[in-house]
């Protein structure tokens, strides 16, 4: 498999980080930030959904690429927040993105780590030979949702969502074409801890009712809406420090590379404190971090793509060895080590 493009599309609108000051003491603001690193991120617009900023995302990179839109034939979409119960929001990007009636289109119900999954789906999908070109849709469009817009926010139990977590859609053009640029790939599970990054409402197990917009205390003493996303950070801190260095260490061996040989790290980008504590774990080379966690924010399954988008640089048009580490909801932990060349890009697309 070869990654032929990528493409990423946010929201035009930008919020800073310092809004909060007005409705919150400065203090708590500053050390979200500082944790974070988050300064500022896009917030959608009401209406506007994930399959709506992946498909912007989408069109102008399968007309740089000039592939031919009968000659796609896999559509796969991986957010969190589908537009419908059903049905898949991938159906919606094949409608619109006028792809042939012969075409593999499917979701996948993921967040943090949904890139590095997606790619190992369709990198066997390719290989066996049923799947020659395809669109990986990335992307996430909670606001609103899981988490207040900015301009609603009122309870400090919020605030850490609100400063982090951002709007956008990626798209990543996979092809057969070529020898494969796959390293090497790793996954793996812990479904004991699925409950540290949940949204406890709105789906079969807590449907709909009036009572998931009321706020309910919780184990912290801070109030929440069972429709709002809740973190348990010491926990997922303490998983990622368990499970990201051995992932690491798992891919190497198998591509036969030392950390030296990596060009360009890429981890999802979950907060800047959680990425700079995993560089020291794993004594990585702080120049060759890539980070877009302080003008996007953690934008979950579209983080990787769009961290290389826009900050992959040089790396895109040159021979270059990445390490690409997905962890989080779930849980949930993959990689990819890749040698690529040249990565067809637009840019960013804003709407």
């Amino acid at each position: 498999m070869r990654l032929a493009g990528a493409s990423a599309c946010v929201p035009k609108k930008i919020v800073k980080a310092e809004f909060a000051y007005e409705k919150f003491k400065p203090f708590d603001v500053d050390r979200i930030v500082g944790n974070t690193g988050a300064l500022q991120k896009r917030e959608a617009a009401p209406g506007t959904t994930a399959s709506d900023l992946c498909i912007a995302a989408a069109r102008p990179l399968v007309e740089e690429l000039r592939w031919e839109r009968d000659s796609i034939d896999a559509v796969v979409l991986v957010t969190m927040l589908g537009d419908h119960y059903l049905p898949a929001s991938s159906h919606r990007a094949h409608q619109l993105l006028e792809l042939n009636p012969r075409c593999l289109v499917f979701d996948i119900n993921l967040g943090c780590s949904g890139w590095t999954h997606g790619m190992i789906v369709l990198q066997g999908l390719i290989a066996s030979g049923v799947v020659k070109r395809a669109l990986l849709l990335c992307g996430e469009m909670v606001t609103g949702f899981m988490k207040p817009y900015s301009a609603d926010l009122e309870h400090r139990s919020d605030l850490a969502n609100a400063l982090l977590i951002g709007d956008a859609g990626t798209a990543t053009a996979l092809t057969n074409e070529g020898p494969s640029q796959i390293r090497a790939a790793e996954f793996g599970a812990d479904g004991s801890g699925f409950e540290h990054i949940i949204v406890q409402g709105g789906g079969s197990r807590n449907p709909w009712t009036p009572a998931l917009f009321e706020r309910r205390p919780e184990a912290d003493e801070e109030t929440r809406r069972p429709i709002d996303l809740t973190l348990h950070g010491p926990q997922i801190l303490t998983f990622a420090m368990k499970k990201v260095p051995p992932l690491l260490e798992k891919l190497l061996t198998q591509a036969g590379w030392t950390r030296d040989d990596i060009d360009a790290y890429v981890f999802h980008q979950a907060n800047k404190f959680m990425i700079n504590f995993l560089r020291q774990r794993m004594k990585l080379p702080e120049d060759r971090i890539l980070l877009s966690i302080e003008e996007f924010g953690n934008t979950s399954s579209a983080s990787i793509p769009l961290t290389i988008v826009t900050r992959g640089g040089e790396h895109l048009k040159k021979p270059t060895k990445w390490a690409m580490l997905g962890f989080g909801v779930g849980l949930s932990w993959s990689g990819l080590l890749m040698e690529t060349d040249d990565i067809v890009t637009v840019p960013l697309v804003e709407i």
